[in-house]
């Protein structure tokens, strides 16, 4: 009996104990409650943009996601109108959308907070969050292995004071954020897993930015297929892992700080790269051959220029011009 009793008792703590593990795990897909601002403290106006790093998939033509809230170290954003539903696919080189232009509590800031629709859009229609493809076919995105409809995204402290506007640009790096997966022998999309989304999403200070733009001599897209540039932080570069697919997503370039593809006319843009050393980088594409109009990395580019294109320094509110000259590939 004695016996018994203790086999009951342990069997209940394990019970308890799974439960409540399993609680934490739900928690932790559920989008936690939005704190509101006190409504006595001191505000100043702060804008929040959007803009993107492009996507090379030409099968794409929108990648639309619908944000509910805005929120700041947990704080709802009241000046933001949501839901929203923006195409971050056409806000790249230099294009912004603002999502928000308004007062909030002062005080200083380290983390933005995105809270998602995956359901419906803001006129109401199905999906919310999801990928455009140029056949007129949709795809919902939702995080990869994870219900939460959120996104965390840590940033450099920034503070809000009475005077003067604080700026924020939010730069969303579709070709590091979405992957693509087959389901019933057909290809599909989803958001990486929450981690690498996080990572695929930037803040920065946009009065503290400069950019960098450039042209490729000799660029032709029959010759070369498609050619992206990649901006790393001085000394980040690393070949023989950046050309390979890292993560549980295999993103290729991982590390870069943002991109660019390289246009007909053999011209590229980066925008807003916070004040520092950087060097680029750059990529030619194939197509894979499918019927998907993907493409796949063929090789690294050799590439000449007048600047040492390893130590380029961004300043704020200034343009770094390159001309750059492909010369030949140095492999993968």
């Amino acid at each position: 009996m004695k016996t018994r009793k203790i086999l009951m008792y342990a069997l209940l703590a394990l019970g308890i104990i799974t439960l409540q593990w399993s609680c934490s795990k739900d928690d932790d897909n559920v989008t936690p409650a939005a704190t509101e601002q006190d409504p006595n403290a001191p505000k100043g106006q702060v804008k929040v943009g959007i803009t993107d790093a492009p996507i090379d998939n030409a099968e794409i033509n929108g990648a639309f996601v619908t944000i509910t809230e805005v929120r700041l170290d947990g704080k709802r954003y009241d000046g933001f109108q949501g839901p929203k539903t923006v195409n971050i696919a056409e806000l790249n080189n230099g294009n912004f959308l603002t999502l928000v232009d308004g007062k909030f509590q002062t005080g200083t800031y380290s983390k933005l907070t995105f809270v998602f629709d995956y359901e419906k859009d803001q006129a109401g229609n199905a999906p919310g969050t999801y990928i455009s493809k140029v056949d007129g076919t949709k795809s919902k995105l939702v995080i990869s292995g994870n219900a939460r409809n959120s996104l965390d995204v840590n940033s450099k402290p920034f503070t809000i004071s009475e005077t003067g506007t604080t700026d924020l640009m939010v730069d969303f790096d579709l070709r590091k954020a979405i992957k693509t997966y087959q389901e019933n022998a057909k290809k599909n999309y989803s958001f990486v897993t929450y981690g690498e989304l996080q990572s695929s999403v930037r803040v920065v200070n946009k009065s503290v930015t400069g950019t960098i733009t450039g042209h490729a001599n000799g660029y032709n897209s029959t010759m070369m297929g498609k050619v992206v540039a990649y901006v790393y932080k001085k000394g980040e570069f690393n070949p023989s892992t950046e050309a390979k697919g890292q993560g549980d997503s295999s993103i290729e370039f991982k590390n870069a700080v943002s991109s660019s593809i390289v246009d007909g006319n053999g011209n590229f843009k980066v925008s807003f790269l916070e004040q520092g050393n950087y060097e680029i980088h750059f990529a030619s594409y194939k197509p894979s051959g499918d019927a998907n109009s993907s493409f796949t990395l063929n090789a690294l580019l050799n590439v000449s220029s007048a600047l040492d294109l390893n130590t380029i320094a961004v300043q704020s509110n200034t343009n770094v011009s390159l001309s750059v000259s492909i010369i030949g590939v140095i492999g993968l």
